[in-house]
């Protein structure tokens, strides 16, 4: 994609202030405006230079346990163990009724990389007879190099004519360094599938760092705004602000009306998908 260097738009920052240069700690505060709305933009649309299409091998994961069979005689929850389906981390715990019968079984960790179904064993607890199944899902881990899904298909978008929506549900998922999950309903399946997402934003942390021109104008406007706002010019801010908004909106006239790249997203409705253009 085409660039811009920090420091070059930091020299019409200074243009725009109408000083001869920036102290450290104004051009810090720069750059942290350059940051803040690069991402506003980023994650404004599905930009080109913002978004990809890659295969993706779904990581299949023990998403529920079913009991089949209550058993009988249970004093004490029996322990639940997961063998086989080439998966491994699965945990739950088992729960009983007052009539020392298993009552539930809750997933504690999903475990990962199974290829099938494993097998539920209940042990322990005083009692026999109890039976289980596992439910497995496809997840689609985000990792740090997915940001949002926009959409999942079984067949490349770009290369098929029927390139048969998949539908998802963003999850949340622990870890300071994870974007997150998506869970591909009624799917437990290793098969790859096509992800069309949203890089994250890699954030320009000096004035040594490049920066996607197609945005560049509307930061340089926008930190200019925010200079304004900090030496107390509130009215004159917002007109910059509004300025800034327009040449943004210029950008995405360039790519939904003129370039006709409209994107196309999955709407669940009453357990159907249907692929509308945005």
């Amino acid at each position: 994609m085409r660039q811009i260097a920090v420091s070059a738009m930091l020299t019409n920052l200074v243009s725009m202030v109408g000083v001869d240069s920036f102290l450290t700690a104004e051009t810090t505060a720069a750059v942290r405006s350059f940051n803040r709305f690069g991402k506003l933009a980023w994650d404004r649309t599905s930009w080109p230079i913002t978004s990809r299409l890659t295969q993706v091998i779904p990581d299949v994961r023990v998403r529920s346990v079913q009991v089949g069979s209550a058993g009988a005689s249970y004093s004490s929850a029996p322990t639940i163990g997961f063998s086989g389906g080439g998966g491994n981390s699965a945990a739950a715990t088992a729960t009983i009724n007052s009539d020392g019968e298993v009552n539930g079984i809750a997933v504690t960790n999903n475990g990962t990389a199974f290829t099938g179904v494993p097998t539920v064993a209940l042990t322990s607890g005083g009692g026999s007879g109890a039976t289980a199944t596992a439910s497995m899902l496809s997840y689609i881990d985000f990792g740090q190099t997915i940001s949002e899904i926009f959409r999942v298909t079984e067949n490349d978008p770009l290369g098929s004519s029927t390139a048969n929506e998949i539908a998802f549900r963003n999850t949340f998922v622990t870890g300071n360094s994870e974007y997150g999950e998506a869970i591909l309903p009624d799917r437990s399946s290793t098969a790859p599938v096509w992800v069309y997402y949203r890089a994250p934003f890699p954030g320009y942390a000096s004035d040594s760092s490049v920066f996607p021109y197609i945005f560049s104008e509307y930061a340089i406007t926008s930190a200019y705004g925010d200079w304004l706002s900090a030496d107390g010019a509130l009215d004159k801010a917002q007109v910059i602000y509004s300025q800034a908004e327009q040449i943004l909106a210029t950008e995405l006239d360039k790519l939904e009306r003129q370039e006709k790249q409209n994107s196309s997203f999955t709407v669940i409705t009453y357990g159907t998908t249907a692929a509308s253009s945005a």
